[in-house]
């Protein structure tokens, strides 16, 4: 646990004897999750490739995916020393529950265990997957679903108290579809990952082009987001590919290259076209690779015929994205960890404050007859100021700029903010996790000479952020002054020490 981690559960510990028993137990679960793996959110609308992806995040076909809305309930992964599900009801018990034979999650989890959908707070999901190692990944319904429970965030297990969130685009994405989404991914970009999920389907270039245009669209909200084709990741990474369905790729490199060239305009035509394969071999081949699969694997086979399973997948994999997607949750999510779930319960805090004054408003408005509403901060002489102060003091440690910093450059990688290009590089250095000589772009200098780049740098962009600059470029300029001021302020005492 990180120092700011470590810092939210001092709060905590120190808040929770000066308040009421309910709003401690309150604070000291806020506590509990600081000392918890953290967790990332999967979020995104149905049908969006959301669960085909988190089973190439966990390496394992586990979480039901197909056409139309899969995961009714809300599912957390987590790595254990044997693969089960536990189903945990809103009462905090747990029900054991086998996995399908296939090894997923089975379907009408509730009829199964003889209760009610609405008494399931979430599915429990362990695995032996090097891949859950420190991670807990949970997978939210998709927004729009017809069994999303509670409000924006979901519901109590929606993944509202997620310390980081991979978000799921579809290529008609727009900002109003940011706000129903959980927790971390409401909350602007940093520790927000994107995606453009089901990449191939939307252009030639495997949605490349349309994930740029997505991130500039969005990137205010989310930063860049990265093309992924899920199928194919999952495909490449869980073992799902077997040396026969190999054999019948062989088989179909073959056929007349005329009425295969129709055959994989379209899935309905693929499996009637006149091809030397049986419909159900197709339709597992579809299953297993699509269309952009199917011709990627034929292409490989052309080339080298030798080629096999391993082969395969290699180029599935390079193909799918998904090294670019865990090459950025390692940066932007694992390597911030500290920051993120700190984050989230410096978030957790405030809106519990928030909610206490205003339910003290109200008790001060019904006893004295009369609305005072809650922005004149009625009946905040109570519980409600006390934790909202004490959120507050651990905002304003200056290690959360750095949170403030992240979403400035997510931002400015999304083309949102609009900056020239050395503006752009230089917040990018200022923001990576490397000793203060890398981040001031000043390798081997000495503390004298950083310090007064620093200073420089700081006059510069606090007066760039105040003549008449649009409120967007104001905010980052004011981000990167704080940071610079925080850098020359360390060098200064560590050589004044």
């Amino acid at each position: 646990m990180g120092p700011l981690r470590s810092a939210v559960v001092a709060t905590c510990r120190a808040l929770a004897p000066r308040v009421s028993l309910p709003t401690a137990d309150v604070v000291e679960a806020v506590a509990a999750r600081m000392l918890a793996t953290p967790s990332l959110v999967v979020a995104g609308p149905v049908s969006s490739g959301k669960s085909t992806l988190v089973n190439a995040l966990v390496g394992r076909r586990v979480a039901p995916t197909g056409a139309g809305e899969c995961t009714g309930l809300t599912a957390h992964y987590v790595r254990g020393p044997a693969d089960r599900l536990d189903v945990v009801l809103t009462d905090g018990t747990r029900r054991p529950l086998p996995l399908a034979a296939d090894g997923r999650v089975p379907a009408a989890v509730g009829d199964r265990l003889g209760v009610r959908v609405e008494d399931v707070d979430h599915l429990l999901v362990t695995l032996t997957s090097a891949a859950l190692d420190g991670l807990t990944v949970i997978d939210t319904p998709g927004t729009g679903s017809a069994r999303r429970r509670g409000g924006p965030a979901g519901g109590p297990a929606g993944g509202s108290r997620a310390d980081a969130a991979l978000v799921v685009l579809p290529a008609t994405a727009h900002a109003g579809d940011l706000d129903v989404l959980p927790g971390p991914a409401a909350h602007g970009p940093a520790g927000v990952v994107a995606v453009l999920g089901r990449a191939d389907t939307v252009g030639p270039d495997d949605g490349r082009e349309l994930a740029v245009a997505l991130g500039r669209r969005l990137g205010d909200r989310v930063g860049p987001v990265t093309p992924v084709i899920g199928l194919l990741a999952e495909t490449a990474v869980t073992g799902a590919l077997r040396a026969e369905d190999v054999g019948a790729l062989r088989v179909l490199a073959g056929a007349d290259p005329a009425v295969l060239e129709v055959a994989l305009l379209d899935a309905e035509l693929f499996t009637t076209a006149e091809l030397p394969l049986p419909v159900e071999v197709r339709a597992r081949l579809l299953e297993l690779l699509d269309l952009r699969g199917l011709a990627l694997g034929l292409a490989l086979l052309r080339a080298d015929a030798a080629a096999g399973v391993g082969e395969l997948c290699e180029a599935l994999l390079a193909a799918s994205g998904l090294a670019t997607l865990v090459g950025r949750l390692r940066d932007e999510v694992r390597a911030r960890t500290d920051l993120h779930a700190a984050t989230a319960g410096v978030r957790e805090l405030t809106e519990l404050g928030e909610a206490l004054a205003r339910a003290e408003a109200q008790e001060a408005s019904a006893d004295t007859g009369t609305d005072t509403g809650t922005e004149t901060g009625a009946g905040r002489s109570g519980e409600g100021i006390r934790v909202a102060d004490a959120a507050a003091a651990l905002a304003r440690r200056e290690a959360f700029t750095e949170r403030a910093l992240l979403a400035a450059r997510a931002r400015l990688w999304a083309g949102a903010l609009g900056l020239p290009a050395e503006l752009l590089d230089e917040v990018d250095r200022l923001a990576a996790p490397a000793p203060p000589d890398v981040r001031l772009g000043r390798a081997g200098a000495g503390a004298v000479e950083l310090a007064g780049h620093a200073a420089r740098r700081a006059a510069w962009w606090r007066a760039y952020g105040s003549w008449g600059s649009p409120r967007r470029i104001a905010d980052l300029a004011h981000v990167v002054h704080r940071t610079y001021a925080g850098l020359w302020r360390d060098l200064t005492v560590g050589r004044s020490a």
